[in-house]
């Protein structure tokens, strides 16, 4: 499972619903949710930290930083992504 932005909708097509489980962080919120998942959210939302992530990056904020959200999937997902490869991803993410 990997998320693939469409542009210009910046998000996944059709099922954009996951488990906790599948994206590697608890269920808490997830659980209150009529389909018990998470929904992956538009990047075009991404720089809307405080009224959307309070704070940081995820549903709660719980990321400080895109390198931090970046390797928690790198990790997660076993992406193995190069420092390079993670560098040039967060420069795409700060031009959308």
């Amino acid at each position: 499972m990997r998320h693939l932005p469409v542009p210009p909708i910046f998000t996944e097509p059709g099922w954009n619903l996951h488990t906790a489980e599948e994206i590697g962080i608890d269920e808490f919120q997830a659980m209150r949710s009529p389909d018990e998942r998470y929904r992956t959210a538009p990047l075009r939302a991404l720089w809307d930290v405080e009224k959307i992530h309070k704070g940081g990056f995820d549903h709660d904020g719980r990321f400080a930083t895109l390198g931090n959200v970046l390797e928690h999937y790198n990790s997660h997902l076993g992406l193995n992504l190069t420092d390079r490869e993670k560098s040039d991803l967060i420069e795409y993410l700060k031009s959308i």
